[in-house]
C-alpha cells in the first residue's frame, strides 16, 4: 500500500516552468527578478508596503525583534502552545519570555491572559496563526494600544487565512511568513517579513545581510552593524511566485480536505475536529483532531505506522521544554495554562498533504477510529 504521507507539496508545470527560468537565466542582472517578482505580488496580497524575503521564517522573527530593539531584560509575551521557532528567537537576544494560555478553540493566543502578563519590562507580543486559525485581533490590537506594545503577527502556518476580511498578515506592526516545504505556500525553504513601518524595514533589511548598506555608505563590502546572512536565493522566489499565483487552487483544495475529513470522521467517538471560528476564513492548512480520552500522543501515532500512515502529534508547550522551562516562571506557566496542557496532550495532526483524495481519508478514518476505540 502507498504510504499516506503527514504533507506533500502540489507541484505543478507552472512551479517547473518559473523554477527552470531561474535556473537557466536568473544569474548577472537578472539574479533579483523572481524575488522582486514575489515582493510586488506578496505586497499586494497582505496589504503591506514592505517585504523582506529571507532564508527561512525563524530569521523574520529575529529580525523582528531586533528591528524593533528587544534585548536582554525585556519581555515579549507568547502563546505557549505554538512551533518552538516563535519563542526561541527572543532567548537569543537575551530576552525573556512570558508564556499566556491558548483558546481551545482557535488553538491561538488567549487575549483574556495577555493583559495578566504586561509588566513594565513588556515589549512586544508575538501573536501565532496557528495551524490555519487566527485570533481575535480587535482585542490584541486594542491592548498593544493600550500598553505601547509592538505586535509581531506570526503567520506562517496561515497565508491565506481571513479574520473579518483581512488577510492574516495584516495586523501587524510586523508579520512574518513561511514557505517550508510542508506549508501552504512553499518555497523548499524561506520566509519573509511584512511591515507598513519604513524604518523597521530598513533596520531589518540592515541585519539580514552582514550590516552592509552600499547606498548610504557608497561601499561595496562595508558592514556598519553586526548582521547575518539571510539572503533568500532567485530560485526559491520562482518557486513561491508560482505556488502564489495558485493561490486560490491551494486553498479550496485544503477547504474541500477538511470537509471530507469532517465527513469521515463525525461518527467517531471521542474526537473533535478543527472547529470553525466566527469570523475566520480558516485555511484549514492542517486538519487537527483532540480526542477526548487519555492517550499518549506519540505511542498513539505510531500504531498506525503500520498501516503505511505518516500520523503527527500536535506541538508541545514550549513553557515545558527543557529550553524553556528551567526557570521558576516558566514552571508557574506549565501549571496554569491549562489548554495549552489538554490540547498537548490529546491532539494530533491528521495528514494534509496534495496527494489526498476521498479514498485515503475515509482509509485514515477507518485505522483511526480502530486505534482509539477498537
Amino acid at each position: 500500500m502507498t504510504k499516506i504521507r503527514s504533507s506533500h507539496p502540489s507541484i505543478t508545470n507552472t512551479e517547473i516552468k518559473y523554477v527552470n527560468k531561474a535556473i537557466s537565466h536568473g544569474w548577472g542582472s537578472n539574479m533579483n527578478f523572481y524575488i522582486d517578482e514575489f515582493k510586488r505580488l506578496f505586497s499586494k496580497f497582505v496589504k503591506k508596503k514592505y517585504v523582506l524575503p529571507v532564508s527561512h521564517c525563524t530569521d523574520a522573527i529575529l529580525l523582528s525583534l531586533m528591528s524593533i530593539g528587544i534585548k536582554k531584560g525585556d519581555e515579549v509575551i507568547v502563546p505557549d502552545l505554538t512551533w518552538v521557532a516563535s519563542a526561541s528567537p527572543i532567548l537569543h537576544l537575551g530576552a525573556k519570555i512570558k508564556f499566556v494560555d491558548v483558546s481551545k478553540d482557535t488553538l491561538c493566543i488567549d487575549e483574556k491572559g495577555i493583559e495578566k502578563n504586561i509588566t513594565k519590562k513588556t515589549k512586544a507580543i508575538i501573536s501565532v496563526d496557528l495551524l490555519g486559525n487566527m485570533p481575535n485581533y480587535d482585542k490584541i490590537i486594542k491592548i498593544c494600544k493600550k500598553y505601547k506594545l509592538f505586535l509581531i503577527e506570526d503567520a506562517a502556518e496561515s497565508i491565506g487565512a481571513k479574520f473579518k476580511n483581512k488577510n492574516a498578515g495584516y495586523f501587524g506592526d510586523i508579520s512574518v511568513f513561511s514557505f517550508n516545504a510542508t506549508k501552504l505556500v512553499m518555497s523548499g525553504q524561506g520566509g519573509c517579513l511584512c511591515t507598513n513601518n519604513k524604518n523597521l524595514y530598513e533596520k531589518a533589511k540592515l541585519f539580514s545581510h552582514h550590516g552592509i548598506d552600499q547606498k548610504k555608505t557608497g561601499k561595496y563590502y562595508w558592514s556598519t552593524v553586526l548582521g547575518y546572512n539571510f539572503n533568500w536565493t532567485n530560485i526559491q522566489a520562482a518557486l513561491a511566485l508560482a505556488q502564489m499565483k495558485r493561490i486560490n487552487y491551494l486553498l479550496n483544495y485544503k477547504s474541500k480536505i477538511y470537509k471530507l475529513y469532517k465527513k469521515y470522521f463525525k461518527n467517531i467517538p471521542n474526537v473533535d475536529l478543527t472547529k470553525n471560528i466566527n469570523g475566520v476564513n480558516q485555511t484549514y492548512w492542517i486538519v487537527y483532531a483532540i480526542i477526548k480520552k487519555k492517550i499518549n500522543k506519540e505511542k498513539f501515532c505510531k500504531k498506525f505506522k503500520k498501516y503505511n500512515i505518516d500520523m503527527r502529534p500536535i506541538f508541545y508547550r514550549l513553557s515545558s521544554m527543557p529550553t524553556f522551562s528551567n526557570s521558576k516562571l516558566n514552571r508557574y506557566f506549565q501549571k496554569k495554562n491549562y489548554n495549552s496542557e489538554n490540547i498537548s496532550k490529546s491532539g494530533v495532526c491528521l495528514p494534509n498533504g496534495y496527494d489526498l483524495n476521498e479514498k485515503k481519508i475515509k482509509l485514515i478514518a477507518k485505522v483511526f477510529n480502530k486505534i482509539l476505540n477498537g
